[in-house]
């Protein structure tokens, strides 16, 4: 009887504890400082639960949620686009009515410029489209349910600022291995410290510091992959191509699912790199947001697997390789500091001013790629 009194303790613990200010908290508000109960738990469990509780994102099948720049492209005055690339790189050319906002400002903006829930879609743009992966990741995290990132980044709208064609390689190509590598042994959590005690409040704490590291630090390329062997190397597509030649070492990890605390989360090392790739590094860079959320030392591998079998991907159907014909535009660029130099729904005068709220229309599916391996 005192064992079952101990474990109902616990139950009602973790449900106090991580409910507590669930109700109060409200994507694009400020979260609301209340008063906890005296029992406390590790931040990682707290933190967990309240992810878990909140839908488990990064184990979800709408993951990586993406749009195209066609579809950006299509309906321009129903979404607001943010830029978050360098303001030298905004200038010289940029989507008309985006903002310019950095990276680690991208929760106050959400909090104090904008009142996201007005818009069909918030659409992140970056290089490439992984640094706005990672950021759409944790935001989407944070509850902004109409965030996405766009595909192949602001090279897919205009050829001007590709970035991937001259990323694209064939190097390993015949470097890969097809066995099966086993999962590592079960760790605990990685212990994080924030000093807060309630699950919104904690997750807000590591998505600012998350949010707070220049991307390109947690890039690797190819080269090292390969000739490091520190790294615990996740493969993060099906196993069916994962046997069919991967990196040397790497462990397969199906996406959607493995992740979970329920499934193989806790085979992650906590004292060890983490090096995640999918075929494009765009899937790859909403699960190490998750990962780094959660206080593992993740990195994901630049531009993918299009980095090293670029050819072989493109050989496969549903294998993601990136076609330059297909995925490269000529969509009109905005030149100058300014977001707009004509009138749109969405458009803002300057990068601290909120946009104009539209009409709210009646929506319509759009087309769009979400879901895939990315």
């Amino acid at each position: 009887m005192k064992r079952i009194i101990k474990i109902l303790f616990v139950f009602i613990s973790f449900a106090i504890i991580t409910s507590s200010c669930e109700h109060y908290y409200n994507p694009g508000l400020n979260v609301k400082t209340i008063n906890e109960d005296s029992i406390t738990l590790p931040e990682n469990q707290i933190l967990m639960e309240y992810i878990k509780n909140t839908g488990d994102y990064i184990n979800t099948l709408g993951v990586p949620n993406m749009v195209s720049a066609e579809d950006v492209n299509e309906n321009l005055s129903d979404y607001f686009v943010i830029d978050t690339r360098l303001h030298d790189d905004y200038v010289e050319g940029h989507i008309n009515g985006a903002v310019n906002v950095k990276m680690n400002n991208l929760i106050n903006y959400f909090e104090k410029n904008i009142v996201p829930a007005i818009y069909d879609k918030i659409v992140l743009v970056c290089y490439s489209g992984q640094s706005s992966s990672y950021a759409t990741s944790i935001l989407r995290l944070l509850g902004y349910n109409n965030v996405y990132a766009m595909k192949y980044g602001m090279g897919s709208w205009n050829r001007t600022f590709d970035d991937w064609s001259k990323n694209i390689s064939n190097k390993y190509a015949n470097a890969l291995e097809t066995k099966n590598n086993p999962k590592g042994r079960k760790y605990n959590l990685p212990e994080i410290k924030t000093g807060k005690q309630c699950g919104a409040e904690i997750l807000k704490e590591r998505a600012k510091e998350a949010l707070n590291i220049p991307f390109y630090k947690l890039i690797v390329k190819a080269d090292k992959a390969f000739a490091d062997s520190n790294f615990y190397i996740i493969n993060y597509w099906p196993k069916d191509k994962y046997l069919k030649g991967h990196i040397p070492g790497a462990i397969q990890y199906t996406p959607k699912h493995d992740l979970s605390d329920t499934t193989f989360l806790n085979t992650l090392p906590t004292d060890k790199n983490i090096l995640v790739y999918c075929f494009t590094g765009q899937n790859a860079a909403f699960t190490i947001a998750y990962l780094r959320l959660l206080g593992y030392k993740a990195f994901t591998l630049g531009f993918g697997a299009n980095s090293f079998m670029h050819d072989v991907l493109v050989s496969r159907e549903h294998w993601h390789g990136f076609k330059p014909a297909e995925k490269l535009h000529d969509f009109p660029l905005i030149k100058g500091e300014k977001p707009s130099n004509k009138k749109i729904n969405t458009a803002t005068n300057t990068n601290n001013s909120s946009p104009k709220p539209k009409k709210k229309l009646i929506k319509r599916k759009k087309k769009e790629v979400t879901g895939g391996c990315g």
